[in-house]
C-alpha cells in the first residue's frame, strides 16, 4: 500500500495517549515489563519450587495447601498473566494500527471523491447554460 497521507479528521490511537510521563509512569511500565516476561515465570517458578520440598516433607496437609496458593500459585500465576495480558495488547495495538491506517485511507478516498463530485456538478451546471439558446 502506498504511504498514507495523514488526515486531518483521522486521530491515530498512539496520538490519544501522548503525554508527559513522570517516573511513576516509567517505573511502572519497566516493572510490568520486567515482571510479565517469560523469565521471570520461569525465576520465580524456581523460587517457589525451593520451599515445596520444605512443605510436603510436613506430610500436613496444611503447610502443601498454603505453599500451593500463597508461594507457587501467587508466584507463578502473576507474571504468567501478564505475559497473556502483553500478547492481548500487542494484538490489540497492532488491530488499532491497521484500523487508523484504513479509516484514513477512506477518509482520503472520500476527499478525492468529494473533489469529483464537485467537478462534475461545475461542469454539469457549464453543460446546462451551453445548450440553453
Amino acid at each position: 500500500m502506498d504511504r498514507l497521507k495523514p488526515h486531518p479528521h483521522v486521530v491515530n490511537p498512539k496520538d490519544l495517549l501522548k503525554k508527559e510521563k513522570t517516573f511513576n509512569d516509567k517505573f511502572a511500565v519497566w516493572i510490568a515489563t520486567h515482571v510479565g516476561s517469560m523469565y521471570c515465570f520461569y525465576l520465580f517458578n524456581l523460587l517457589a519450587f525451593l520451599s515445596a520440598k520444605a512443605a510436603f516433607e510436613t506430610h500436613n496437609l496444611v503447610p502443601i495447601v498454603n505453599w500451593v496458593s500463597s508461594n507457587w500459585i501467587q508466584l507463578v500465576l502473576l507474571p504468567a498473566i501478564m505475559v497473556a495480558q502483553n500478547v492481548a495488547q500487542t494484538a490489540s495495538d497492532a488491530k488499532a494500527e491497521a484500523d487508523h491506517m484504513t479509516l484514513t485511507y477512506l477518509a482520503n478516498l472520500q476527499d478525492e471523491q468529494m473533489t469529483e463530485l464537485k467537478n462534475q456538478s461545475q461542469i454539469l451546471e457549464f453543460l446546462k447554460k451551453v445548450k440553453k439558446p
